[in-house]
């Protein structure tokens, strides 16, 4: 399949049998008059996309990157409440995957400080053991006093059969020598027994559908529609389907919509609802990284810190 034809189905997926009209118009009452006028002219810019690689022209980088919003503004960000997975035509799954997806929910925790300012995330793979990305290991380990202190906790959302829980975190346990993804020990158990399964050999093919599910935040550099996407609710759990977009060794490139506070979310193979990446950061408008689950299970130190591999 040439990159045309690829772009083309890729924005039919996301789009879902909607129009473009349908995901790029802005609310001058979500997003402002001006995040409007900015919305209209991406809005124009997609189209005109559209219509250039249905004739097999080449994109100008503008165009380009108007349908990537385009893509991006069709992918939602799905709060997750009371344990439980929305119904949306974008979550799509057979049953016994959203029962496992949905029995690992209550371990993704938030990261952040004690008294409730989120920055990260992280999830469970043993009863005191966390995954999370290696940047987010080196900010704790910043200020010692603070995580010896139990400054740092990991927040576990309620759901209809656990109230929430903040548990500290006390130290760093490991990091992969060459990849974005650490282990952090917790001061207690989590709520999961023993954590979230993960895939030892991910068998994803390119334009697989992947889920990733984490705590995004607001940033200042965010573009204005994203408070129209987020409704203006950051720092809560959601669920951002999206796809493979190809890979390079050991690294996962998806469109998730992932902000800050993504970072060591997750990624789910709606498949199976195993864990098949760790999601390490993004670059608007082009693609997001994340680390293969095969690097955990190729080192054995870090093998034996995971309960559970399918």
């Amino acid at each position: 399949m040439n990159e045309t034809s690829w772009l083309l189905e890729r924005l039919e997926r996301a789009l879902g049998g909607r129009s473009l009209e349908e995901v790029m118009p802005a609310s001058r009452a979500l997003v402002g008059f001006a995040a409007a006028i900015v919305s209209s002219v991406d809005g124009v810019l997609a189209q005109r996309a559209v219509e250039k690689l249905r004739a097999g022209s080449r994109l100008l980088p503008g165009e380009l990157e108007a349908l990537e919003v385009g893509i991006r503004r069709a992918r939602p960000a799905l709060r997750i409440e009371k344990g439980r997975l929305p119904v949306s035509s974008s979550l799509s799954m057979d049953e016994p995957a959203r029962a496992v997806l949905e029995a690992s929910l209550p371990g993704i925790a938030s990261v952040g400080w004690s008294w409730d300012i989120p920055w990260a995330t992280a999830f469970q793979v043993a009863p005191c053991v966390l995954v999370t990305c290696a940047h987010v290991a080196e900010r704790l380990l910043q200020d010692r006093e603070a995580l010896a202190r139990g400054h740092f906790v990991a927040r576990f959302d309620a759901d209809e059969h656990r109230d929430e829980r903040a548990i500290p975190i006390t130290s760093v346990l490991a990091r992969h020598p060459a990849e974005d993804v650490a282990f952090l020990e917790m001061g207690a158990a989590g709520p999961l027994a023993r954590g979230l399964p993960l895939a030892r050999e991910p068998g994803l093919p390119c334009s697989g559908r992947v889920l990733g599910v984490g705590y995004p935040i607001y940033s200042d550099g965010n573009p204005a529609w994203i408070d129209a996407l987020f409704e203006n609710v950051y720092g809560v759990k959601r669920a951002s389907p999206g796809e493979l977009l190809g890979a390079e060794g050991d690294r996962l490139f998806h469109d998730c919509t992932t902000l800050s506070g993504s970072s060591g979310s997750p990624l789910f193979d709606p498949r199976t609802g195993l864990v098949v990446g760790i999601h390490a950061s993004g670059q608007f408008a082009w693609r997001n990284t994340a680390v293969s689950t095969r690097v955990l299970h190729a080192v054995e130190p870090l093998r034996s810190l995971v309960a559970i591999w399918e």
